[in-house]
């Protein structure tokens, strides 16, 4: 294979694991206390639970959402009692999204059910054959992270919870 076709097969592959890894996603039972929240939602307690807290135009800028999107998402969150805004104690004027005891639980308990897909989906594979596609998708996440303007800045770019 000549360099572009690689290249194109690799962003094709990439393009084709993101619609499917959502239709997936959307596939799954989750939670019940989590139990009609949107995608966007779910992304964002998983980012809070594992990094936070997070002021909200961090965390916007983290998920690359708008941040009336996010405002609205963790709007859910709290309504559903997954999250709270605590003062940020660097700024006592601005506000930050924690996760709540309860949405560690939810996040927990749908991890868990994210993880399970994964055991089934890669049960086939050999331990090799999985610990080296996660260092292969571990070091593609990463040259990703970098090239994004604020890499080092961004909560979470060097993190192996991220895989989820």
């Amino acid at each position: 294979m000549d360099d572009d076709t690689e290249y194109a097969a690799i962003g094709r592959q990439v393009g084709r694991f993101i619609r499917l890894s959502e239709r997936l996603f959307a596939t799954l039972k989750w939670s019940d206390a989590g139990r009609g929240l949107e995608r966007p939602a779910y992304m964002l307690l998983s980012r809070i639970a594992v990094d936070g807290p997070f002021r909200l135009s961090a965390l916007a800028t983290d998920v690359a959402l708008d941040l009336s999107t996010v405002s609205r998402q963790v709007g859910a969150l709290e309504t559903a009692g997954l999250v709270r805004r605590a003062t940020d104690p660097t700024d006592r004027r601005a506000s930050l999204v924690e996760v709540t005891d309860v949405g560690r639980d939810v996040f927990e308990e749908n991890r868990a059910r994210w993880i399970a897909t994964w055991q089934e989906l890669l049960a086939g594979w050999t331990p090799e054959e999985r610990q080296i596609f996660a260092a292969l998708f571990t070091q593609l996440n990463q040259s990703l992270a970098e090239r994004l303007p604020g890499a080092e800045r961004q909560p979470g770019t060097t993190s192996e919870r991220d895989a989820r």
